[in-house]
């Protein structure tokens, strides 16, 4: 093949891509070492990549690889493969609640729904695949941003305010940071009207081989059906099929908690 065919300019940026290497977070000087690039070029690559969404820059100058990137590879974290993984255990769940449940992931600062099994109360929560909702509003966002570092939640944040969506909505970032403590803590997600006035939603995390958190299930419904005192119930089976999702995704139980808190 003639050599003139080759475009260095692309091999630059799957080299910064590469020189990730599964970490979560790099900053700038690090990938400029582990490429051997100046740090103008990797800047620029980062820049170019982050426009186009599939680099995320954190604050503190570091850089975050995006689910979206994943998702060309159609990997087992996400689309389809996922789906097909979750849909038989999510329908257990739909048939032992008979409640709709919900399959999402990070997406562009939202919950993006991959999955939906809904209910056939006719008072149900509509929900389908594709639909798109707030992460500070549902229990699929607080389940995917439990786990992730704070600067890149503040970050994430920051580009999508939350909005006050009923009196319940948490909008402030202190009590909001105390919350995904509590998810981190307890294992589990509710959503008390906080989206939706007289509607209710827990969900649990599913997480990948790496430990991280890849995916979230929730199970939705009116809160005079969803209610407080069935939550532990619900949670448990959650949890119960969001580890048993990731085991087949290959997580080992290795724990990977990167929290709001800052902690590495």
């Amino acid at each position: 093949m003639p050599t003139n065919n080759y475009i260095s300019v692309v091999e630059k940026a799957v080299r910064v891509l590469e020189a990730f290497q599964g970490q979560r977070e790099v900053g700038l000087a690090e990938l400029a070492t582990r490429t051997r690039l100046v740090k103008s070029s990797v800047f620029r690559i980062l820049f170019t990549f982050e426009r186009l969404g599939y680099v995320q820059k954190l604050n503190g100058g570091r850089y975050s690889v995006t689910a979206r990137l994943g998702r060309l590879a159609a990997d087992y974290t996400t689309g389809s493969n996922l789906s097909s993984l979750a849909a038989p255990l999510m329908a257990q769940l739909l048939r032992r609640f008979q409640e709709t449940i919900n399959l999402g992931v990070l997406d562009g600062g939202e919950v993006l729904y991959i999955h939906v099994l809904e209910c056939s109360h006719a008072f149900r929560l509509a929900a389908h695949a594709g639909m798109r909702s707030p992460l500070h509003s549902t229990a699929l966002g607080k389940c995917l941003l439990s786990r992730l570092p704070r600067p890149e939640v503040e970050a994430i944040l920051k580009a999508h305010p939350p909005r006050k969506l009923t009196p319940r909505t948490i909008t402030e970032m202190s009590p909001f940071f105390k919350e995904l403590e509590r998810v981190r803590s307890r294992g589990y997600a509710v959503d008390g009207g906080e989206d939706s006035q007289g509607a209710r939603c827990i969900g649990a995390p599913i997480l990948d081989p790496q430990g991280h958190v890849c995916a979230a299930i929730s199970l939705s419904g009116p809160a005079m059906r969803v209610k407080s005192a069935r939550d532990k119930e619900i949670a448990k089976a959650l949890m119960d099929t969001c580890r048993e999702i990731s085991t087949l995704l290959g997580y080992t139980g290795r724990l990977v908690v990167k929290g709001p808190s800052g902690s590495r």
